[in-house]
């Protein structure tokens, strides 16, 4: 409670940065699927596929732009942000033409994805030391919470507006949150830890890695290339869950009402995961984080009723929670704070790339009609053999808090 206390401010702005980002993320995108599949006569590979080129584009951006936080003002940046993103919501409202569409699925995902993500991870990896896990299990809460509301709010939105004008929503909603973190940051951050006086923190071999480094370094690809497992299966699951509920013969009222347990559980995680990190080192803690997943997409797979559903949200959100904080602590522990903003935006670019890949090839596999459920059981297998690679990866590195 004194950790919450004496960062209340930094934290709240965090949570809402993350919260924020729900407008550039693939739950939340989804929720428009069929409606712009109709509108524009696309196919899943064709919605797939256009999904995939808009969030390729971003990942790119990321790679190149991500490194801008090691050198300009965090605030300018972070209102820049929220401003093209705001703009966007409001260009989906008017949108009627393909290649734009294009476009506004490019920015949403660079602006809300990927740079509402990683600033705040950033600013994590910074601020608070040997804390970040504690930290970001109490940032992260802002994402857990936005994925929670909008799929029934927006749901409801959608009813009484219609889909387009529903995305004048969120362009309001991001002008009016952008004024009160800029307030909570008018105070600079000043690590405030027990445990850390200093404001770099050292990485691997008592170092600051630089990006270069980083690229041609073994543990970076041993750990990314797993990693990917997560945003391009929880994106393809998230992306196609329409597509779930109508060969399921759901309710969409009654499978979104369990959706709650999605986010409790990933709340939990959330808290549980940045306190054992800080405790026992995120080496001890990332070969296990994938399971939950693949026992997640089993039950999925082999469910045809609310009970499986029930139990498969329950292991999503355990992975989810846990996979937000890792990607906080992990790289500043073992690369260093100094060129943190240029090392982080490897991993978010990678990441933006897997959630790119992830609707392109499953929309592929649904036009060739391979079952969806098959789909969702082999990305069980492939999550239990990341896991393993990931353990004997972190064998051989020390645990480094």
């Amino acid at each position: 409670m004194k950790f919450f206390l004496e960062n209340f401010k930094w934290l709240l702005a965090c949570s809402l940065m993350y919260f924020s980002s729900c407008f550039g993320q693939t739950f939340f995108i989804s929720l428009y699927a069929n409606e712009i599949r109709s509108l524009f006569q696309l196919s899943h590979g064709d919605w797939g596929s256009i999904y995939a080129l808009g969030t390729l584009a971003s990942a790119f951006m990321m790679l190149v732009l991500g490194g801008l936080v090691d050198k300009y003002e965090f605030k300018k940046l972070l209102i820049f942000v929220f401003i093209f993103l705001s703009i966007l919501c409001f260009a989906m409202v008017f949108n009627s033409s393909l290649w734009i569409l294009i476009g506004i699925i490019f920015g949403l995902r660079f602006f809300g994805q990927g740079m509402l993500f990683h600033l705040p991870s950033v600013a994590i990896g910074r601020w608070f030391g040997q804390n970040k896990g504690k930290a970001t299990s109490i940032s992260v809460l802002g994402f857990s919470f936005g994925e929670a509301i909008f799929p029934i709010i927006m749901t409801l939105i959608i009813s009484y507006v219609g889909w387009k004008f529903s995305w004048s929503f969120g362009g309001i909603l991001l002008i009016l949150i952008l004024p009160i973190i800029i307030n909570l940051l008018k105070v600079e951050r000043i690590p405030k830890s027990s445990l850390s006086t200093i404001t770099e923190q050292t990485g691997l071999n008592d170092k600051h890695w630089t990006r270069k480094e980083v690229l041609k370094f073994w543990l970076f690809w041993s750990v990314i290339l797993p990693l990917l497992i997560t945003p391009i299966f929880s994106t393809a699951f998230f992306f196609y869950q329409m597509h779930l509920i109508e060969i399921k013969n759901f309710s969409v009222v009654n499978y979104f009402s369990i959706f709650p347990i999605y986010t409790i559980s990933s709340m939990s995680a959330l808290i549980l995961s940045g306190w054992m990190i800080d405790k026992f080192g995120v080496s001890k803690f990332i070969p296990y984080y994938l399971i939950p997943m693949a026992l997640g997409l089993i039950s999925f797979s082999i469910g045809d009723n609310y009970f499986y559903v029930f139990i498969g949200f329950i292991f999503l959100g355990l992975k989810q929670g846990s996979a937000m904080t890792i990607g906080s602590t992990f790289w500043p522990n073992y690369f260093g704070t100094k060129n943190l903003g240029s090392i982080r935006s490897l991993s978010t670019s990678s990441m933006v790339f897997g959630t790119a890949l992830g609707p392109v090839i499953v929309g592929q596999l649904l036009d060739l009609n391979i079952s969806y459920n098959y789909i969702l059981f082999g990305m069980s297998i492939l999550a239990i053999a990341s896991a393993i690679s990931l353990f004997i990866t972190m064998s051989r590195i020390p645990n480094l808090k």
